[in-house]
């Protein structure tokens, strides 16, 4: 039987090739320690995935940023963004608004959560009542950002 992948990896790297002929853009070494982390927390594929495409810079696709990988787990700690973590998402990135472009570790899809209503209030939020999927894995999603620019996704708002 056939593995479904769960991350089009070609196409980011495409993505990835578009933004270099712009831009210089160098790898980022992660510590074994690191890399061991990300395969333990998001397993083989995803983490695989991130612990490839660490870069010196986070960079943006279109209106969409990827966040440096280093940072991530930073980025995910933040006191009001635990929460994020503890239901099954990861913070990857920015959209138009600063709207959080957030992967869903239970069905690998990226998706937004606008920033207003996620940093308003004080109280807990259930985030999978915020969170807009797009339906997308990371690679297309980052790929789609960058060749479809203006008629894509940039923020939650965009998204049906």
């Amino acid at each position: 039987m056939e593995q479904i992948n769960k991350v089009n990896t070609a196409l980011f790297d495409k993505a990835v090739e578009l933004l270099s002929q712009e831009w210089t853009i160098e790898k980022w070494q992660l510590t074994k320690t690191a890399q061991g982390n990300f395969i333990r927390n998001f397993g083989e594929e995803i983490g695989t995935f991130l612990i490839n495409h660490s870069y010196t810079a986070g960079w943006r696709f279109g209106s969409n940023s990827f966040h440096q990988v280093v940072h991530l787990h930073k980025e995910n700690y933040k006191k009001h963004n635990r929460e994020i973590y503890k239901q099954g998402y990861y913070i990857i990135g920015t959209g138009l608004h600063e709207d959080l472009i957030i992967l869903n570790l239970n069905t690998a899809t990226v998706g937004y959560v606008d920033s207003d209503a996620f940093y308003r209030g004080e109280k807990e939020v259930d985030i999978t009542a915020l969170f807009k999927d797009t339906g997308l894995d990371i690679g297309t999603f980052y790929y789609r950002s960058i060749t479809e620019k203006e008629t894509f996704y940039s923020c939650a708002k965009d998204v049906k």
